[in-house]
């Protein structure tokens, strides 16, 4: 495993944690249909936590798993200052650790920063 691969698990486990300690973590999974919107972050159909739980953590943990290509770049950080602009709270350690995830998988040149 590379430090970059080590650093973007370390980032998306503590994403998770902070989903579960913040009480966002759901045990109930959206329809079939919240999670087949074409929408970036399904944000028509899902909250910013169910699509991070239910599509991206998800995603993310299948593409380690198989030892598929990483992605390049990540830039969900702009989608959570768009929520908050919009009037939508989004709590301020979430969004550290959405920062961290970016970072993380765009190799310190994305949106997110080293924390």
């Amino acid at each position: 495993m590379t430090q970059n691969t080590a650093d973007i698990v370390d980032a998306i486990n503590a994403l998770e944690l902070g989903l579960r300690e913040l009480g966002l973590w759901s045990d109930a999974r959206p329809k079939a249909e919240h999670l087949a919107s074409t929408m970036p972050f399904c944000y028509d159909t899902l909250e910013l936590e169910q699509w991070l739980q239910f599509i991206f953590l998800g995603r993310m943990r299948e593409v380690l798993e198989q030892g598929d290509a990483l992605p390049e770049s990540c830039a969900i950080y702009p989608y959570v200052e768009m929520l908050s602009g919009a009037g939508k709270a989004v709590h301020p350690k979430l969004a550290k650790l959405i920062k961290q995830v970016d970072w993380s998988i765009s190799g310190g040149s994305g949106s997110g920063e080293r924390i």
